[in-house]
């Protein structure tokens, strides 16, 4: 007999909720579950064959060693012990700055992100490396010097706004938001509602826009420059809102005055009336706007975005109803840095800080093993992603992965990655495994979904957050753990939890550790590191966080 699971679907940020159907101990029928809050029954193509994702050819089973060019399977003990004898060696003769953990639990399990930066912190290293820090690294940056933190991304409140611009975004196809392509033809089919695409492609996206502008290619900064140049210039400005809640507009209003609008606008070949027309709509309807990689990954990225926010401050769109508001969140994703600030780390041969919420480019990654620098990377821990395809310059890449002292990589399937590798260390899959993310991409509402596993992991298979728990015990970043925290454990959890919070407030080292402490006595009650530490990150929460 099979059943039903309810789950969600791992495979972009929006996390849509599924039902699969499980026969057997297998996965054979994926739906949608009309029955999650978020997205209400919908799910793409992506989420509805997510079957392919889970049953992969390639499938690692058993921990891996390369030995003469060829990988040999070997026990867990061995790898563990083997890897953190390595890592000790690398890092007591050439300093933590030589260690580098790149990774972050991609689109469906953060909390892989949180042992991993739990074990980078332990070793002494800040070198995180993941996507974020590639895609979105001069907007997040921008972010951080205009609302104070770098993960205080904004979006669109799409309930209440009167105008969606979309700027650089294909949301019909890339989504980025819930439910995208429903929402964006309910905007473009409504009469007192605007779907606008900034977009020099006719996209799908476009092709539904009530208003389309097809800018060139790279003229984006240019357009927005104009653009509040024509409000300025019209008196159109909210300066009200300026006046209130905007520090330094002062500083930089003179930018915009006497430029000369028309030539820009026709290098960008737009039509200065349709133009004029948007930025009235603008400074009239209650608007909000939506970027994507146009705008990340263009010419002069950080200005675009950098423009964007001065185009919503002007206009005053920013935390008011159907504008653009920070969303709820019920754990930042990443954290802030300010490369202003002496303690920040920067990479030793690029000296790039790390731009989007703690985390450095990987594009540096290659430059940083082949320099000639005493401090250079040369050990690198890879967990669930894959650098030789996911980031710029494979060939760099690839001299530079054969570079190291050191590769490890944690995957569920032996990636090109993960073919370069000393040792490859079997992961369970995210539907063989608890897990959440924190994607913050709804508002007014606030989710989070802890999946349960849906089927059991193949041969020796262990979450990810397991895996970093066991090399930081090799390593010697948990303290002894007193028999009575493991007896607690298998108890009642408040009581549990006031034992834990006992003892770790008379053990110097627990709270760096308490991620892996928890994996080490709830995560072994309950066969997951991540479960566990879930658990202590809610239980922890701020009494107004537990109340809501």
């Amino acid at each position: 007999m099979g059943k039903w699971i309810q789950t969600g679907c791992v495979l972009c940020a929006q996390n849509c909720g599924l039902k699969v159907r499980v026969e057997e101990g297998r996965m054979v029928k994926v739906l949608p579950d009309k029955k999650n809050p978020k997205s209400l029954g919908y799910a793409c193509r992506k989420g509805l064959n997510v079957l392919y994702h889970q049953y992969q050819e390639d499938r690692i089973t058993q921990p891996l060693k390369k030995a003469n060019g060829k990988f040999e399977p070997i026990s867990w003990d061995q790898a563990i012990d083997e890897i953190a004898d390595k890592i000790k060696t690398i890092v007591g003769q050439y300093s933590p700055r030589s260690f580098a953990y790149m990774g972050g639990g991609g689109q469906g399990g953060h909390m892989e992100a949180g042992f991993g930066l739990s074990l980078l912190r332990g070793l002494g290293s800040k070198y995180y490396y993941s996507s974020v820090g590639q895609e979105f690294s001069g907007h997040w940056w921008v972010t951080g010097r205009v609302t104070g933190r770098q993960y205080n991304i904004s979006g669109p409140d799409d309930h209440n706004t009167e105008m969606l611009v979309a700027w650089g975004w294909n949301g019909m196809e890339s989504h980025q938001m819930p439910r995208a392509p429903l929402v964006l033809k309910q905007i473009s089919k409504d009469p007192d509602r605007t779907l606008v695409a900034i977009d020099p492609r006719r996209s799908e996206t476009a092709s539904i826009a009530n208003i389309h502008l097809a800018l060139r290619p790279g003229t984006d900064a240019l357009l927005i420059k104009a653009m509040v140049a024509i409000i300025l210039d019209k008196g159109w400005e909210d300066s009200i809102y300026l006046d209130d809640h905007v520090e330094g507009w002062d500083k930089i209003c003179s930018w915009f005055k006497g430029f000369e609008v028309k030539k820009a606008i026709q290098l960008c070949e737009l039509d200065y009336a349709a133009v004029l027309d948007l930025c009235r709509l603008m400074t009239t309807k209650r608007w909000s706007f939506h970027q994507d990689l146009g705008i990340y990954m263009g010419r002069h990225s950080t200005l675009n975005s950098y423009f964007l926010y001065i185009l919503g401050a002007v206009c005053g769109v920013f935390q008011t109803p159907g504008g653009n508001f920070i969303p709820g969140m019920v754990m930042p994703m990443g954290f802030h840095s300010d490369e202003r600030n002496p303690k920040v780390w920067k990479t030793m041969t690029t000296r790039l800080p790390p731009a989007a919420a703690g985390s450095f480019p990987p594009a540096v990654m290659p430059e940083e093993i082949l320099s000639n620098h005493p401090e250079r990377l040369r050990a690198v821990y890879v967990s669930a992603c894959n650098p030789l395809r996911a980031y710029p310059d494979t060939k760099a890449y690839e001299a530079a992965f054969n570079h190291l002292d050191l590769l490890v990589v944690n995957d569920i399937v032996m990636s090109e990655t993960a073919r370069s590798a000393d040792y490859v260390l079997p992961c369970r899959s995210y539907y063989e495994s608890w897990d959440t993310t924190f994607f913050p991409w709804t508002y007014p509402e606030i989710f989070c979904q802890l999946r349960r596993p849906v089927v059991s992991p193949p041969g020796q298979c262990l979450e990810a957050s397991q895996i970093h728990t066991l090399l930081a015990d090799r390593l010697g970043l948990i303290p002894e753990i007193p028999e009575f925290l493991y007896k607690a454990a298998k108890g009642d959890r408040m009581t549990f939890g006031g034992e834990l919070m006992t003892w770790a407030s008379k053990e110097p080292r627990a709270f760096k550790a308490i991620p892996f402490i928890l994996a080490k006595t709830l995560g072994k009650e309950w066969d997951s590191a991540a479960k566990a530490g879930f658990w202590g990150m809610l239980m922890t929460a701020p009494p107004q966080f537990q109340n809501s």
